[in-house]
């Protein structure tokens, strides 16, 4: 079953203007770099531009998380993780603010194996425990 991600609006705001700034970038450097320095190098510096936009939303668009049968797939943009069910040992709530696959500032640690953990942030936390635990033989410790 595939759960999307939440998205609050201070990730809103931040990816979206860091988008449009690279696609204003992209159009609005073109002349300027093409009377200095010629064609070629104001065709790559705005294709650079354009493609860092474009990788930007990509995170915005492709970022969700797939619950199968025996995995966890996380997606985030071109990045993927999988985490087997059964070797998930605690989801807890927490509201710190480092580098994570969540776009929400209500995320969630997803303890597993022996020291590994990540961050996510599914719109649904409840059904997303409890599809997790109808595949699994014994519940997940969820800490809200």
């Amino acid at each position: 079953m595939k759960f999307h991600a939440n998205k609050d609006i201070t990730y809103r705001v931040l990816i979206w203007t860091s988008a449009l700034l690279f696609f204003g970038l992209s159009a609005g450097l073109f002349i300027p770099v093409y009377k200095e320095a010629g064609l070629a190098a104001s065709l790559i510096i705005s294709l650079i531009f354009g493609i860092s936009g474009l990788f930007i939303l990509w995170f915005w668009f492709c970022t969700f998380y797939i619950v199968t049968n025996h995995v966890l797939i996380i997606y985030f943009g071109p990045f993927k993780r999988k985490i087997q069910l059964d070797s998930i040992k605690k989801i807890e709530k927490t509201y710190a603010q480092i580098a994570s696959i969540a776009l929400s500032k209500e995320r969630y640690f997803i303890y597993y194996n022996a020291y590994d953990y990540t961050i996510i942030a599914p719109e649904d936390i409840e059904k997303f425990v409890q599809f997790i635990n109808e595949r699994r033989s014994h519940p997940v410790e969820f800490l809200k």
